[in-house]
């Protein structure tokens, strides 16, 4: 019989038991009308009792075993030991041969993404060990949630270490001020290098090491993390550094008979009566021996500008006489590649306080750089204007722009575009960015392919202070 009519049928006999039994006690035994009430009671009581027995064997207590069972079956980490024995009326059996079900599947389900898990996680400890760099991964609160054997020699950790926090944990007390910053950074990426010694290793002599922290979210908890990768760039720096030695000993190698050319060549150009033919050459000469020359002082500035030797002499400086000065030297070359070139005057006076050369320097590198790249009939816009008392100085062209992707790096050393390989070493706007933020200004590239390019860099009034400490 299904539960709702033998519910219904319980119900209906213990409403009809107590006047069935004042009717017999009443008008068969002829019991007083207040004791057979009295028995009625009773009997309303006791069949009340009985149906509430039913329905509890039947439908509450086999809910009652599914409801202990399940959490059982979750304290056990999803393993079903023994099915539900069935139990209770129809339904109730149903239920629990249901709820056996859902529980086996579940269980073997689990069973199945645990192995994957633990697969992925095999291959995943098995790639990071296998790279030479030391990795970890860090919670918000400085514990390390996995690292490979790279990563705990370099900062000196015991593999053994039940649980490791940082910074603290580390005996390589190099590593401790750059960690310490990067974990209390709240930016999405920082990168910094440091000299360290390498524990174990014979002789403990110092290497080059690049950190770079990058945080992630925790996908389970939802909480911040970082990943850190701790590279040796030792070899790197060996590189840079013998490769910037060989271009300084190639550079003052190159002045002596380069000043010889340039002398020769001016003191031909300047002989009576030159043919148009060996005016063109010899200006062609000139040139050519001007850009080597460029190229030549870029390296030295660089190194110079690197390295903290470039003399500083701070000064005030008006915006519009600077630009015009490079307007005028920078006619000429314009003129000569049909490019127009031109300058907008500031609203008001834009004064402030700089090293008025190494500014000249960076507008005549932005303007240089623009004539190289800007095509005959094009035309090149300087600029200047104040803001929150900042100096903002622009340089537009109309060449032929700069992907977004190489925005960024186009200001590093020796970086260039693969297109402009024939334009020198790549140090000019790289010298514009160190000699901006020498004055604790940026720069930066606003440009859209096909319609050109605009390089803006900021001078702020904070420039007087930081050229007067460093001078």
């Amino acid at each position: 019989m299904r539960t709702n009519a033998r519910l219904y049928l319980l119900v209906l006999l213990a409403s009809l038991l107590p006047l069935a039994v004042l009717f017999i006690l009443t008008a068969a035994l002829r019991y007083p009308l207040p004791l057979a009430a009295l028995c009625a009671a009773a009997a309303a009581a006791a069949g009340g009792v009985a149906v509430s027995a039913l329905v509890s064997r039947g439908l509450v207590r086999p809910f009652l075993n599914v409801s202990a069972s399940v959490k059982k079956f979750i304290a056990a980490d999803y393993k079903l030991n023994s099915p539900l024995p069935k139990d209770g009326w129809l339904e109730a059996s149903g239920f629990v041969s249901a709820m056996n079900r859902v529980m086996l599947e579940l269980s073997a389900y689990r069973g199945f993404r645990l192995n994957q898990v633990m697969e992925e996680s095999g291959r995943a400890e098995a790639l990071i060990e296998t790279i030479t760099d030391g990795v970890l991964l860090v919670d918000d609160d400085g514990k390390v949630i996995c690292s490979n054997h790279a990563a705990l020699k370099l900062l000196g950790i015991a593999k053994s270490q039940a649980e490791v926090i940082l910074p603290g944990a580390e005996t390589n007390a190099a590593f401790t001020p750059v960690l310490r910053q990067m974990l209390a950074s709240g930016e999405m990426c920082t990168r910094a290098e440091l000299a360290a010694s390498v524990p174990g290793s014979p002789g403990h002599p110092l290497k080059d090491f690049q950190v770079i922290s990058t945080r992630f979210l925790r996908a389970t908890l939802k909480r911040a993390g970082r990943v850190i990768v701790i590279r040796d760039i030792s070899m790197e720096k060996e590189i840079e550094n013998t490769k910037e030695t060989f271009f300084q000993m190639i550079t003052h190698d190159m002045r002596a008979p380069l000043s010889s050319i340039v002398g020769y060549t001016n003191m031909l150009s300047g002989m009576p009566a030159p043919s148009p033919e060996s005016s063109k050459c010899l200006e062609t000469i000139t040139r050519s021996a001007k850009r080597l020359n460029s190229m030549i002082d870029d390296i030295l500035d660089a190194t110079k500008l690197e390295r903290g030797d470039m003399p500083l002499e701070a000064s005030r400086i008006q915006a519009a006489e600077l630009l015009a000065r490079v307007c005028e030297a920078q006619a000429p070359d314009a003129k000569r590649r049909g490019i127009e070139l031109s300058l907008l005057p500031p609203a008001g006076a834009v004064e402030f306080t700089g090293d008025y050369r190494l500014l000249e320097r960076v507008v005549l590198n932005l303007v240089g750089n623009s004539l190289k790249f800007t095509q005959p009939g094009g035309a090149i816009t300087l600029s200047c204007r104040e803001s929150g008392g900042d100096a903002i100085f622009s340089v537009e062209d109309t060449g032929p722009g700069i992907p977004e992707d190489k925005r960024t790096m186009i200001f590093e050393k020796y970086a260039q575009m693969d297109e402009h390989r024939d334009f020198g070493f790549g140090l000019g706007l790289a010298i514009c960015k160190m000699i901006v933020e020498l004055h604790g200004g940026r720069i930066w590239v606003e440009s859209e392919v096909g319609k050109g390019s605009r390089f803006i860099f900021s001078i702020p009034p904070a420039a007087a202070q930081i050229l007067s400490e460093r001078a």
